[in-house]
């Protein structure tokens, strides 16, 4: 799959590019993650305080672009630890936000930490892994939305009408 991804034969990969599997995997997430990292890194040390707007308007189109490589991390075996990997990355980097603003509640940042950096990747990986993602121009508003929401509301949320023209 990886092979057919890159526009390679299986051999080609193994004997002129890589020498095993980890090899590969780690190439992966270096190629998705490199233009992300570098944003969150501008993000963290620059003076915008709203990490929602930062991935709706920054993060998104760099993680569609990367889509299909992304689909088949979340959907095959691959890579077994890719979530677990954004998890050891990402936590830090959110705790380190939230210590940023002045974030205290009755639960430590690095929980909050752990439940905010989960919420985002599941509605992210729910939407680049469709059949046919929305384009992110479309995706945004919902992306918003949907972190707008408690557990609880989205389980009773009752969706506006829509407007029928006649």
């Amino acid at each position: 799959m990886i092979a057919d991804q890159a526009g390679l034969r299986r051999e080609s990969i193994y004997r002129y590019h890589f020498d095993n599997m980890e090899d590969i995997i780690e190439k992966i997430h270096f190629l998705i993650d490199k233009d992300i990292d570098d944003e969150i890194t501008k993000f963290m040390i620059g003076t915008n305080t709203n990490i929602v707007k930062f991935v709706s308007h920054t993060l998104l189109p760099l993680l569609y672009a990367r889509k299909d490589w992304i689909k088949v991390l979340c959907e095959t075996n691959v890579d077994p630890n890719w979530l677990n990997f954004l998890q050891e990355k990402y936590v830090p980097v959110v705790e380190s936000y939230l210590d940023k603003i002045g974030k205290k509640e009755i639960f430590s940042n690095a929980y909050l930490a752990n439940i905010l950096l989960k919420e985002f990747l599941s509605i992210l990986s729910t939407w680049l892994t469709d059949d046919s993602p929305e384009p992110v121009s479309l995706f945004q508003k919902k992306f918003l939305y949907l972190l707008s929401l408690s557990p609880a509301d989205m389980a009773n949320v009752k969706m506006p009408k829509r407007k029928t023209n006649r």
